[in-house]
């Protein structure tokens, strides 16, 4: 019963030694795919973070042209009026 009691034994022990590798190897693989996926996370939120401050600068941008465009049509408006009372003064 000593030799069938001690193969019982190394045979648990050879199983728990290969769960124990195989363990082993799926937690490495699977903190290598989680360390590839934050990399993947921070690219991503490395594209996402240049992609708000380039579109912030745009709408910067955006307001200086629009407020620019303005004051040209303003001051256009108010020459066209200076040269339309011009020419009614000259036409009398």
């Amino acid at each position: 019963m000593s030799a069938q009691s001690n193969e019982i034994a190394n045979l648990i022990t050879s199983v728990k030694e290969s769960l124990e590798r195989e363990i082993h190897l799926l937690g490495e693989g699977l903190f290598s795919r989680f360390d590839m996926q934050a990399a993947r996370f921070e690219r991503q939120g490395a594209l996402i973070q240049t992609g708000s401050r380039w579109t912030a600068r745009m709408n910067d941008w955006a307001e200086k042209i629009d407020s620019a465009l303005e004051e040209k049509d303003k001051q256009i408006a108010e020459l066209a009026a200076r040269v339309a009372k011009l020419e009614k003064g000259h036409g009398h």
